[in-house]
């Protein structure tokens, strides 16, 4: 059973918690990065899953899954890999398909819901304009493929940075416009997914002063007009990063690959401040929640919690899970954070 809308509020808001939230998702489409323009069975896929996964599990809050709307068509541009192309980049317009079509996503996902599962916690989904740039430029590839975005895009920068920069920046305002389509959709918070270029050619200088600066104005329009933000630093599929690089991201949940960058929620903790922290669970087939029994689930998470203390600690997994990820072991996983106070 999901633990009621405040006990979930008070660990967002890095209060005592009386139990442990536990949260995850997962796809619902066979490839996510496939654009819902060219497949209308993913909009109705993400539609129709949704309610059924929140049904199923239970969660004790809610990330509506976004499907075919990572990645949009750049207004102007025909080919992004063209830097001629890329330069004459301009805004999408805020009745532009890309945004209606999420509105209408949201609403009938919301529509479908029970009122006591509208009445949680809902998250919406928003990537950083270096993801939605990057996978734009290797959408007509299978997901499999995501690395090579990183590959184009450093080509890209190498040759001409600035060109790169001001579709970035175009992007970081359309990304602006989709966030405004969660908060008129009555979602409670941002679920922010960012990462770093994943190419030697494209180092710190460009975090420090093109990205984190881009997604700052993002973070900044989320807490202004959401009390709840989970920055997700993206390791999916063995993507690394530095996390000192994010501790000035003023989102206050943090969420990153545990099993990648080398921190632990509680030394998470403590390198992001003593924010909340979110996550301590592995996403692949191999790791527990996917493979483990009962018994070695609630151990995982009797162990992570053994290391990071229970105030402002919310237990997930280090990003999407498997989309076969058994419903049993979900309610598992989460029987074992509700109960783990009580239990030691």
């Amino acid at each position: 059973m999901s633990l009621n809308k405040q006990a979930v509020l008070d660990a967002f808001q890095n209060k005592q918690e009386g139990a442990v939230p536990f949260s995850v998702w997962h796809h619902f489409n066979p490839d996510e990065h496939v654009e819902a323009s060219r497949d209308p069975k993913i909009f109705q896929n993400d539609v129709a899953k949704e309610p059924q996964f929140v049904n199923a599990v239970d969660p004790d809050f809610i990330k509506l899954m976004d499907d075919g709307y990572f990645t949009y068509d750049f207004n102007n541009v025909r080919d992004p890999k063209d830097l001629a192309e890329l330069s004459k980049i301009t805004e999408i317009a805020s009745n532009d398909k890309w945004l209606t079509e999420q509105a209408r996503l949201f609403h009938e996902q919301l529509d479908r819901l029970t009122e006591a599962e509208r009445d949680r916690v809902i998250l919406s989904n928003v990537f950083s304009a270096v993801s939605v740039f990057k996978w734009s430029l290797v959408k007509e590839l299978p997901s499999t493929e995501l690395a090579l975005g990183d590959k184009r895009f450093a080509d890209l920068y190498t040759q001409n940075p600035q060109v790169v920069i001001n579709a970035l920046k175009v992007i970081n305002q359309d990304i602006k416009k989709q966030i405004e389509v969660g908060l008129n959709a009555g979602v409670n918070g941002v679920f922010f997914s960012t990462q770093e270029i994943q190419d030697d050619r494209v180092g710190n200088e460009f975090f420090e002063n093109v990205q984190k600066p881009l997604d700052q104005e993002l973070i900044n329009l989320i807490n202004r007009d959401f009390k709840i933000g989970i920055l997700h630093i993206c390791g999916f599929d063995g993507a690394t990063n530095h996390l000192p690089g994010f501790v000035d991201y003023q989102l206050p949940v943090v969420n990153w690959a545990t099993k990648v960058d080398g921190y632990t929620l509680g030394e998470g903790k403590q390198l992001f401040k003593d924010k909340v922290v979110f996550g301590g669970l592995g996403n692949t087939i191999s790791d527990v929640l996917f493979s483990g029994n009962r018994d070695q689930i609630t151990t995982a998470i009797d162990a992570l919690l053994d290391e990071s203390g229970t105030k402002g600690v919310i237990i997930g997994s280090d990003c999407t899970v498997p989309r076969d990820t058994p419903v049993e072991h979900i309610k598992w996983a989460a029987e074992a954070a509700h109960t783990y106070q009580q239990r030691h």
